[in-house]
């Protein structure tokens, strides 16, 4: 981890998966721009798989606690599986943190809890990793 940068690898394929990169990228530069997260990437251990069932796609990020591995697809036993369309998970990237917690309490927050109500939002493993989920959203967060 040179400079204290992340490291995260793309699996063979995982380039052409435009979400997949996309999210690579935007971890990366959140933690360049907030380098305290990350100690929530080093902490951050499984895997996770997202779909943006609007956009047929696929993507799986492996957290090893110091490394990701970022491929197209469905990849292992995820922890955490999220089910959502491209908009909101784009907009996930909006959750405030305050005081190192994701915060629900602002007009973005509300619309996370009111898609996961509708269950337009799907988390599954949300309540059995929650500090993990937590994790992962610092990381996401732009804000």
């Amino acid at each position: 981890m040179a400079g204290g940068e992340p490291e995260i690898t793309m699996a063979p394929g995982a380039e052409e998966a435009g979400m997949a990169s996309m999210i690579a990228d935007m971890i990366k530069t959140n933690i360049k721009n907030k380098p305290e997260r990350m100690k929530d990437f080093n902490k951050l251990r499984g895997t996770i798989w997202i779909t943006a069932s609007d956009a047929e796609t696929e993507m799986t990020m492996e957290f090893t606690g110091s490394s990701l591995t970022v491929s197209k697809g469905k990849v292992g036993t995820p922890i955490l599986a999220i089910e959502t369309d491209a908009t909101t998970l784009l907009e996930l990237a909006n959750i405030e943190i305050k005081m190192g917690m994701p915060y629900y309490f602002d007009e973005t927050g509300r619309m996370v809890i009111k898609k996961l109500m509708s269950k337009e939002l799907k988390i599954k493993g949300m309540f059995a990793h929650t500090v993990a989920l937590t994790r992962m959203t610092k990381l996401l967060s732009v804000k």
